[in-house]
């Protein structure tokens, strides 16, 4: 008979991660509410807290998040958090604003689907800058283009996806009328996991239904005057489908800062741009202004689109931006940690 932590995947993250760990003594988290969490156990879904230690001596990305598993110690009808195990991938933005610390959104995820809808919620851009920082997390990546049933424009906005986007997935769906829903099933391994990521109103809650075959969230309908939903899921969860997969459901997304560890990421994306970026003159040409540019060669003569192109330019120095910035608090931290050993030796001198 199969465990609970079996149907939540524990034999798929072994694979990944070998350990000698028992059942009994590991979890995976659920949901998330603040500091508290929801756990899958081998006795079932209980109620969790983080030590004290790891709570206060670890940063927010250390914390445990939807989708990781953890160490924990059993009490009773709750347990205990003690450390965060090793994650195979892991999903995050910058946070809102002139921060720049990364927002985590989940862990061990395998595959990512962006949910768009073919109406109002219709932004290039937006799945442009999405599909960029799943590139970067080195997760596989589907768009599922929803409402596929009402709009006027299929075709259009199909082959516009498929054109600037060539290496990512397209696939037409209508969540609401059940169409395209069980080519998705189909494409679902068990005890994998999936995340659906995308703005509120997209659809990603009647599709987490349809893929449930229950009513699991609420739904909300969309205003005809904005295209805009309300936010139908508060927070990230993660559900074990009927097929045996599991997904995460996540609350509707409008800003996606990027949060990267390679820029190189950006030129995966743009795969056009990056095939033109070879026959440039110079190895280090940044594709704006240096003299037997391919890439202006290219948008010049109509071959590369504007937007396209503009919005390469942008997540590129958005991306080299927030590398900086890492690599500047890092090398911050290393100063004070020669500062504070340089204390303690001069303390040590002054008591002998």
């Amino acid at each position: 008979m199969t465990s609970i932590l079996q149907q939540y995947g524990w034999q798929h993250y072994c694979q990944k991660h070998a350990n000698n760990l028992t059942e009994d003594t590991i979890g995976r988290i659920k949901s998330v509410n603040k500091t508290n969490y929801e756990v899958v156990t081998s006795t079932g879904i209980i109620s969790g807290e983080t030590t004290g230690q790891l709570l206060y001596s670890s940063t927010k990305e250390a914390l445990p998040h939807t989708g990781d598993w953890v160490q924990i110690m059993p009490y009773e009808t709750s347990c205990i958090i003690t450390s965060v195990m090793e994650r195979y991938s892991e999903l995050g933005r910058k946070e809102a604003g002139r921060k720049t610390d990364k927002q985590l959104f989940a862990a061990n995820i395998d595959l990512a689907f962006i949910v768009q809808g073919l109406d109002q919620d219709y932004n290039p851009r937006r799945l442009e800058r999405m599909v960029t920082v799943l590139n970067d997390a080195g997760i596989e990546t589907i768009i599922l283009l929803n409402k596929a049933d009402i709009s006027t424009e299929v075709a259009d906005k199909t082959t516009e996806i498929s054109h600037n986007l060539p290496n990512t997935r397209v696939m037409l769906i209508s969540a609401l009328l059940n169409e395209g829903v069980e080519a998705i099933v189909k494409l679902m391994i068990p005890e994998h996991t999936y995340i659906m990521i995308g703005s509120s109103g997209a659809g990603k809650s009647t599709l987490l239904n349809s893929l449930m075959g229950a009513q699991m969230q609420k739904t909300n309908t969309i205003s005809d005057a904005v295209g805009k939903g309300r936010h139908t899921t508060t927070n990230r969860e993660l559900f074990a489908l009927p097929n045996g997969s599991l997904m995460i459901d996540t609350a509707g997304v409008r800003e996606f800062g990027l949060a990267m560890s390679e820029v190189n990421a950006v030129e995966l994306t743009f795969s056009e741009i990056q095939q033109l970026t070879v026959q440039c003159r110079f190895q280090d040409c940044t594709h704006t202004d240096e003299p037997d540019c391919a890439v202006l060669k290219a948008l010049e003569s109509g071959q590369l689109q504007y937007d396209l192109y503009e919005s390469y330019l942008k997540l590129r120095k958005e991306a080299e931006h927030y590398s900086a910035t890492q690599q500047d608090k890092k090398r911050k931290g290393k100063d004070l940690s020669r500062l504070v050993r340089d204390m303690k030796r001069q303390n040590m001198k002054k008591r002998y």
